[in-house]
Parts: structure tokens; C-alpha cells; sequence
């Protein structure tokens, strides 16, 4: 009688264990498919189930040059899925009373000094950066892509060579704009908190109690005194191999990791934030980690969808759960939870491709869970007023400061109302049905909860937010008037350069004389500056160079080239004088050119 329920237990846990390990088979299997249908390297990976059990898996090469093969146990790095570290860190000193999210960021760091318009009823505060609502810029060049730059140069240097990176472009607290700036201050108040290097701190009092052995916010690389012959060997395109490197914000997106401690990480972000006992990171903060606060103009207007304290809501496959994607030079990464489940998963592949489809292997790794579908939000009549949003919008803010042209030309959207719907069109990107839910709400088909909110701000401008990036309405005058800009100085261009070959090749003793000679020249020097940057490593990019500096002489010397040729073809003598298309294409020229030095795009300085 005692025997035969032992036996169907012990029967029971074998069928489970033999499930399992079918499943993880699965895993490995589509994971290893996936690798080779998107021509990438390898990946490491980790799952946690309900139980808090972490299974880990690798596949493909550690190093494309030598072809050893990647495991389970190699290091990776995770780029940006550092900021969700970093909070955590934040989130300990706040748990232990030596600080406050709420704090000025300028009372803890005395040496930094925000050009903020709202400072007086607005500070910018620890928690503004948690949640990258601050009002910062992302990034410069020169910060993500120098040869100049040690695993010690201090943090403060991304500040103090140009103070300019210290402006606050929005009311703090209302406009979710992503920023490694942010974030890299962040690692300067654990540095100022604490006294010690933030990277030790953390190592020491963060990642040793939660059990992340294996793991360092620590510059490590495959080559040089920080070489770990564990760290799995980045890659790019046509799996070119790229050594791991320093960056001015690492805070922002350097820690080394394995599959399993990321398994432990994400376990512990699911649970109470007790560790042996005692409260290690207060249950409330972690709550509050991709829940954006109440303040932001997107939630205060309905839309749920958000990033905070280092996780976003992301809806995707018919679940919602909160992640964090991560990528740098050579690696890319996800980590996606799902707390009520208690469920989570986490994945790294040692290549950063620009054509592979990374979500393919979200999808998988999603799938693996097994977790439950959810009920899409049900459908609503359009608001009576939506004609009202009909026309063309163009980001509130801009990723990169020195390619804002770039995007206002190319980044914009155009809102289309329909009878039952909103159509959200993107050059260069798909047409997104915006379908009604509640009001002002609006989600994308494949979205289980609204997705963008329409609205008006405190001065009565349109926008249209996802949460992550919001547009304001423009006239379209203004739009098409940039776009004739841009299209008669590329014609002008064009004809000016076509032409000043012929006069070349025609006259090249009265070249110079005529008044496209110097304009002439001054274009064909822009061609100079590309033979020097193929020859330099594109990780300086953003440092002096030759290159560099060719690219910012000759971008000097067209508007001066072309102001001169307009004043020959205007004072040269009558017989001399060229047809008065030149002096059109040279007018057309200099206004777009004109164009280029307002938005800061030339002269092209990019250590600045």
C-alpha cells in the first residue's frame, strides 16, 4: 500500500524530467536554426520556469577565426542590458537610506551643471535618469566611437570636454527620451554615494550577495591585461571578429556576464527583493521598474506603455513582459520577465549584425516558456474629432543631436484617419493600422493593449506617442519647404559638379578664372576625406584624426568655394561670364548648404 504512490511519484518525476529535457532539446535545436537562417555566430542563453529553476544552452562558435565552439559556461557582454544593473545598484543605495530617487542630481554631483530652463520647478533627479525622462541628449560620437578612451579615463570627461552635453531639452519628468548620457551619470552618483569606483562597489555589494560570481561591470576584453579567455569573441558582418574595447559611458552599456548568472539576476528581479532574510532591494522598487511614473505626458494621458528604472513594457507575440535589449560593438542581447509567471528568459549573441532579425529568437525563447495568450483590449468607435490629426509630425526629440536634419527629413510621419482606423505612415517603414480601444487610444493589430495616444499639450500643440517616442504636428509648408531645399541643392550640386568637368576638360588654362572653378574644387574635395576612413578602424570615428579632420576642412571650405563662385559669376567680365544656370545652381547650392551649418551638420566636426 506505501510502495505504489512512491512508485507513481518517482514515475511522475521521471516522465517531467524526460519532458524537460525534450523540451530544452527543442530549444537548442530552433535556436541553432535560427542562427544559421540569420548568418550569426553563436548565442548563450537562460531560462527561468515557475519553479525558479535556470536552464542554460549555447550554440555555434565562441570565435568565427579559430571555430571553437561556444558553451554554456563562456562570458558575453550585454550592452545596454547594463542600465537594468545599474537601477538595481540605485535601487540597493535607496534601500539602504544613502539616498533618495527624488534628490537633484545636482546636490549629489557638485561638479555638474544642468543647462535646465525648468531648473527652478523641475530639477533634474535620480529618478528622471532611472527612467530616462530627464531631458539629456543620447549620446555623441565621440562617446561611443574613440581610440582615445581607458577602461580608467574618469566618467566625468563625457561632461566636462563640452559642456553643451549638459542641456535639458524638455521639462524633466514628462517625455521619455532614451539617453547613455542618463545613465553614465548614474554611475557618477554610485561614485559619489559610495566613494569608490562604481564598477567595484557594485562587483562587491550588488552582484557577490544576489550570487552573480561570474560576472563584472569591470572592463574585460578577449585581448591586453583585461583579457578573459572565457569572454566569447565579438563579431560584425561577414562575422568579422571585434575585440572587446573601452567606452567614455560604460556605465551605460559595459558589464560581462554568463548565461546562468543572468538566469540569477532575473530570478531575483521576480522575486520580493529579500535575500537570506532581510530586505535587500525594497519590494516597492522593483515594482516601479517598467511601470512609467504618473508625470510623463504619455501616461497621464492613458497609454500604459513605458519604460522605468531600467525595464520597458514590451508587447509583443501576444504577451506582455518587461525587457531590455542590449547592444554593442560586437554582441547583441535581450532579457525579457514576466513576474506574475515567474517566468523569464535571457539571451546573448556574441555578433551585432545589421541585417539579422534578432526577434526571431525572442519569439523561441517565448514559445519555450509556455506562456498563457493574452485577451487583446476590445475595439472602440474612433474619437469624433480624429480628422483634427490628420498631417504630418516630426519627433519631439532626437536621438542624435548632430543627425537631427537627418531625421526631420527622413524620420517624420503622416497620420491618415480612416473610418474605423488611423493609419501611422514612416518612410522607409511599414504602414501601422492604429486601431481604436478607449479614448485618444489606439493600438497596433499585433498589440494586446494600446499601443499610441493622440493629445494635446500644455500649449495646445498635437502629438502622437508610443510612450518611447513622441511626434508633434508641423505644417506641411514647413515639411515641403525642407524637402525643395534639400532637392534643389543636390540638383545644384550635381549640375556644378558635372559642369566643372567639362570646363576642365575643355579649358584647363582659363579654368580657374571662371566662376566654376573654386566651387568645383571644393566639391571634388569631398571625396577626399573617404579614402582616409577606409583606412582607419571605424571604433574612431568619433577621435581627431586625418580622416576627421580632411572631412571638417572641406566641409569648411564649400560654403566659402560656392559664396566665392556666385561673386565671379556676378563681377566677372560680360564675355566671361558663364550662362545663368550656373549662378542659379551656385544660389541653389549655398541655400541648402546654408541649411546644413543651421542644423549644425556642417562644417562636420565629429569629435564634437
Amino acid at each position: 500500500m506505501i510502495k505504489i504512490p512512491a512508485l507513481s511519484v518517482l514515475l511522475c518525476l521521471f516522465s517531467l524530467s524526460i519532458t524537460a529535457q525534450d523540451s530544452k532539446t527543442t530549444l537548442y535545436q530552433n535556436i541553432t536554426t535560427a542562427l544559421a537562417k540569420e548568418k550569426l555566430a553563436g548565442a548563450v542563453w537562460s531560462t527561468v520556469d515557475s519553479l525558479g529553476n535556470i536552464s542554460t544552452g549555447a550554440s555555434g562558435v565562441k570565435n568565427a577565426d579559430t571555430k571553437q565552439v561556444l558553451s554554456t559556461s563562456d562570458k558575453v557582454q550585454v550592452g545596454s542590458i547594463t542600465k537594468t544593473l545599474i537601477a538595481t545598484g540605485i535601487f540597493r543605495l535607496v534601500t539602504m537610506n544613502k539616498m533618495s530617487l527624488d534628490t537633484p542630481v545636482e546636490e549629489i554631483l557638485t561638479n555638474i551643471k544642468f543647462k535646465n530652463p525648468w531648473s527652478a520647478s523641475h530639477p533634474v533627479t535620480v529618478r528622471h535618469l532611472l527612467d530616462h525622462t530627464a531631458g539629456l541628449e543620447n549620446l555623441r560620437l565621440w562617446q561611443m566611437f574613440s581610440e582615445q578612451v581607458t577602461p580608467n579615463t574618469p566618467l566625468v570627461e563625457n561632461f566636462s570636454k563640452h559642456p553643451s552635453t549638459l542641456q535639458i531639452h524638455s521639462r524633466p519628468g514628462t517625455q521619455f527620451a532614451y539617453s547613455n548620457m542618463g545613465y553614465t551619470l548614474l554611475g557618477m552618483v554610485i561614485e559619489a554615494i559610495t566613494r569608490q569606483r562604481y564598477e567595484e562597489y557594485l562587483d562587491t555589494y550588488v552582484l557577490k550577495p544576489i550570487g552573480m560570481a561570474e560576472s563584472t561591470f569591470g572592463f574585460v576584453s578577449q585581448l591586453g591585461k583585461n583579457a578573459d579567455p572565457r569572454l566569447a569573441m565579438g563579431h560584425l558582418d561577414h562575422m568579422q571578429t571585434q575585440p572587446a574595447s573601452p567606452m567614455y559611458l560604460r556605465p551605460a552599456g559595459q558589464f560581462t556576464t554568463t548565461a546562468y548568472d543572468m538566469g540569477i539576476f532575473l530570478k531575483f528581479l521576480m522575486t520580493n527583493g529579500n535575500l537570506r532574510g532581510y530586505s535587500f532591494i525594497r519590494k516597492d522598487l522593483l515594482a516601479t521598474m517598467g511601470n512609467p511614473d504618473a508625470e510623463t505626458e504619455s501616461k497621464q494621458h492613458g497609454l500604459e506603455a513605458g519604460y522605468a528604472a531600467g525595464l520597458m513594457k514590451r508587447d509583443r507575440h501576444q504577451v506582455i513582459g518587461l525587457a531590455h535589449a542590449g547592444s554593442i560593438v560586437g554582441y547583441h542581447a535581450m532579457i525579457y520577465l514576466f513576474p506574475k509567471e515567474k517566468k523569464a528568459f535571457f539571451i546573448s549573441h556574441n555578433m551585432d549584425s545589421e541585417t539579422a532579425d534578432y526577434e526571431v529568437f525572442n519569439k523561441i525563447l517565448l514559445e519555450s516558456l509556455n506562456l498563457k495568450k493574452q485577451e487583446p483590449d476590445p475595439r472602440a468607435v474612433m474619437p469624433v474629432d480624429i480628422k483634427n490629426w490628420a498631417g504630418n509630425y516630426v519627433a519631439v526629440r532626437d536621438q542624435f543631436k548632430m543627425f537631427a536634419y537627418v531625421d526631420l527629413l527622413a524620420g517624420f510621419v503622416t497620420l491618415i484617419p480612416g473610418n474605423d482606423h488611423l493609419v501611422f505612415s514612416q518612410l522607409q517603414k511599414e504602414d501601422k493600422i492604429l486601431k481604436p480601444t478607449r479614448y485618444h487610444l489606439f493600438k497596433v493589430d499585433d498589440k494586446i493593449s494600446s499601443s499610441h495616444v493622440i493629445y494635446t499639450d500644455s500649449m495646445q500643440n498635437r502629438r502622437i506617442t508610443d510612450g518611447f517616442k513622441t511626434y508633434k504636428k508641423i505644417s506641411s509648408l514647413y515639411l515641403w519647404t525642407m524637402y525643395m531645399s534639400l532637392i534643389f541643392g543636390l540638383l545644384g550640386l550635381s549640375y556644378l559638379f558635372v559642369l566643372g568637368w567639362v570646363k576642365l576638360l575643355s579649358n584647363r588654362k582659363r579654368f580657374l578664372h571662371q566662376a566654376i572653378g573654386v566651387p568645383f574644387l571644393c566639391i571634388l574635395a569631398l571625396l577626399l576625406p573617404i579614402p582616409l576612413f577606409m583606412m582607419q578602424h571605424f571604433t574612431a570615428l568619433g577621435d581627431i584624426t586625418a580622416a576627421s579632420i580632411a572631412l571638417a576642412l572641406v566641409t569648411t571650405l564649400l560654403p566659402i568655394g560656392l559664396l566665392f563662385g556666385l561673386w565671379r559669376s556676378i563681377n566677372i567680365k560680360k564675355e566671361e561670364r558663364s550662362n545663368g544656370l550656373t549662378s542659379l545652381a551656385l544660389i541653389f547650392s549655398i541655400q541648402w548648404v546654408g541649411m546644413l551649418i543651421y542644423w549644425g551638420m556642417a562644417p562636420m566636426l565629429l569629435w564634437i
